[in-house]
């Protein structure tokens, strides 16, 4: 992992995929942004690098956060999955859990699972949860359940038995026998992708998996064959939701733990900024033009969860503890039968965008923008997409009209101010919901759309600073250099800690050592220089939640898990019952390749002129004011403000309100002192 050329980092988002390009002597070297492509982000992905002039032959590292897994889950778009499940059990993904998402919905309507009944098929089977096999599977038992089906062939297939977290014996063994009956077609076995208890979630997780197999392994395939063509001769490495970086090869196999991908990469990038600057506590604000992705970083450090839902099916993949709000630049206004404004979840994405690209007619925080005039019309959006400010206005104009004909500026800064409130009620989520004061958090806002509204989320929050790196808008792609090679294993082993058989829990860490050297060696990765991280899952007896205690120094301790896992419960939950068994669930590993520490060095200037570039007559709280407008890369260091003004760069504008200061630190950051409402 020594680096000898160029490092890229490209994210594709809903709206634009971003590039990033360093390397260890110069630092960052090239940043562009060009729109997505969604009908095949590969396209996106080469524009990018284009754009960047990036010669793949000298290129060290391609590294990739993508979209495709996410959005084809979203949009329904993922391939047709044949399942063979314990027989009795075809129904576990259907029944699910007693709970309500959403307890207040009396219209509420469960998500249909992803493979219908009819092609769910049961196989004579069985392994019980000690893990003993009682009944192996046979060729014919698949054989007889593969006649069960019309005949109509499936894109993947998966293969989930009961209890084979405790042993995947049988699902391997059927699923070689499927390979023989049907070829060369995806085949998905949940104990390889969540080794876990818990039948509903590990099935669900499972077929998660298979329905995006077929698309992430055509598109990853063919995006390695283009790069190759161009002359790159390494590995591409796509970006996991738990904060580290696999290669293609695995991520084809296992694309369900890319869910995350492009939101967990500006995690990394948002950490390392903090780290440079000497912040230990941030808010993350990643609000780009589908979505806004919050995350709470604590002491340097971010919380990671296992309990995820996408479109409503739970997930059970390790992912970095992010909350995402559908109020991005394209998320879309309107006016429900009701009277009420609503913006989002729906985005009007790259294609066709806005009001304001000049296709669509449905205004957006984005067009609301515009007629503040808080987005220079006059400029082509990130260099790439013209704007047309009649249509914004139209768009507005006529959503206004459904409101009793309210004027057109009040209605776009209602779009903007209702997107922000749902943007602090996502930070609320991730701070206030989990014991944190967000006033002892620095913001830390970017995405193309982040340092737009950073000043007034902050302000709707009772924040104080906010923090706006360098090329914000690229700082998912950078986070993506940032990430380490990693990989996430887990065993279930319920039982009493005053029980617990060090020997054996020491012995099981191993076991699941060695599988992680074979993973990485069989991605040609160096194997013997992996870093470990134990940790545990323990819970009270009786409990059905539990809390992860990382194991010190790797060496499992009785009493200090006890006691730690006592202290973290009152941390967590306001409680403990020091007085009652704790109870030991599963065993988790982390797996990980140090690569070599890259620096940071955006090069801000020393001096410039501090006169500003222009101004502009900007819409604050119900009134126009005239602001003074400045090209980010004319500020120098030291350099202190009052607002109302605006910093504009490629790709992102920063609006400083009348009651802020700006400052430029030494390290090229924008800080905001944030007044008072």
């Amino acid at each position: 992992m020594n680096k000898t050329g160029a490092l890229i980092g490209v994210d594709v988002g809903g709206t634009f995929t971003d590039v990033v390009v360093a390397d260890s002597e110069s630092g960052i070297t090239a940043v562009a942004k060009v729109p997505s492509t969604p009908a095949n982000q590969a396209i996106g992905f080469a524009y990018g690098l284009e754009k960047a002039k990036v010669y793949l032959p000298s290129v060290e590292l391609v590294m990739h956060g993508t979209t495709v897994a996410t959005n084809a889950i979203l949009e329904g778009k993922g391939g047709r999955v044949g399942m063979l499940v314990t027989s009795g059990f075809r129904d576990v993904i259907e029944i699910g859990r007693g709970e309500r998402t959403k307890l207040y919905d009396l219209k509420c309507v469960k998500q249909p699972p992803l493979v219908p009944r009819s092609a769910r098929f049961d196989v004579v089977e069985r392994t019980n949860a000690q893990g003993t096999i009682t009944k192996p599977v046979t060729p014919e038992a698949i054989a007889a359940a593969l006649a069960q089906h019309d005949g109509n062939p499936f894109d993947a297939w998966v293969v989930c038995f009961l209890h084979s977290y405790a042993n995947p014996s049988n699902e391997e063994e059927a699923a070689r026998y499927l390979r023989e009956l049907i070829g060369n077609v995806p085949i998905t076995i949940s104990s390889e992708v969540v080794a876990e208890y818990r039948e509903y979630e590990r099935f669900s997780t499972a077929v998660l998996n298979a329905v995006i197999a077929p698309l992430m392994d055509r598109y990853l395939g063919d995006l390695e064959k283009q790069l190759a063509e161009r002359g790159y001769r390494r590995p591409v490495f796509v970006m996991q939701s738990s904060g580290g970086i696999m290669t293609a090869r695995t991520g084809r196999r296992l694309p369900a733990a890319t869910m995350l991908s492009g939101p967990a990469g500006g995690v990394a990038g948002a950490m390392a900024i903090a780290a440079q600057a000497g912040i230990a506590d941030v808010i993350t604000c990643d609000m780009g033009g589908t979505s806004t992705d919050v995350c709470l970083i604590k002491d340097s450090r971010v919380r990671h969860t296992t309990e995820g839902r996408i479109a409503g099916y739970p997930t059970r993949i390790p992912q970095v503890d992010i909350v995402t709000v559908g109020a991005g630049g394209g998320s879309i206004a309107s006016v429900t039968l009701g009277g009420v404004l609503r913006v989002g979840p729906q985005s009007a994405g790259a294609n066709p965008g806005p009001a304001c690209y000049g296709i669509s007619e449905e205004a957006t925080v984005t067009d609301a923008n515009v007629v503040l005039n808080r987005l220079d019309a006059n400029k082509p959006l990130s260099g790439e997409i013209a704007l047309h400010p009649k249509r914004a206005r139209s768009a507005v104009q006529a959503l206004a009209a459904k409101l009793g004909g309210i004027d057109v500026f009040a209605m776009a800064e209602g779009i903007v101010r209702l997107a922000v409130v749902r943007m602090a009620g996502a930070i609320r989520e991730v701070s206030v919901h989990r014991g944190h004061n967000p006033q002892d958090f620095v913001l830390l806002a970017f995405g193309g759309a982040g340092p737009m509204v950073a000043s007034e989320l902050a302000s709707e929050l009772g924040m104080r600073q906010v923090l706006i790196p360098p090329h914000p808008g690229n700082l998912s792609a950078l986070g993506l250099l940032f990430s380490p090679l990693k990989r996430d294993f887990v065993r279930t082993r319920i039982g009493r800690l005053a029980d617990l058989n060090l020997t054996s829990l020491i012995d099981a860490f191993g076991e699941l050592e060695a599988r992680a050297a074979r993973e990485f060696e069989a991605d040609g990765l160096a194997e013997n220089a992996l870093v470990f991280h134990r940790s545990v899952d323990l819970r009270y007896v009786g409990q059905s939640f539990t809390l992860n205690l990382p194991i010190a120094n790797g060496s499992p301790d009785r009493t200090s898990l006890q006691e730690g896992f006592h202290a973290t419960h009152e941390r967590t939950f306001g409680h403990a019952a020091p007085g009652e068994p704790v109870e030991l669930v599963n065993l988790r590993l982390t797996a990980s390749l140090p690569r070599a520490d890259l620096s940071i060095r955006f090069a801000p200037r020393q001096c410039g002129n501090t006169a500003p570039r222009d101004k502009r007559r900007i819409f604050f709280a119900g009134q126009f004011v005239a602001c003074p407008v400045y090209d980010r890369a004319d500020l120098p260091i030291g350099l202190e403000l009052g607002g109302p003004l605006v910093v504009e760069e490629l790709g992102c504008s920063t609006i400083v309100w009348p009651r802020d200061k700006l400052r430029v630190d030494k390290l090229g950051n924008l800080r905001l002192q944030v007044g008072e409402k």
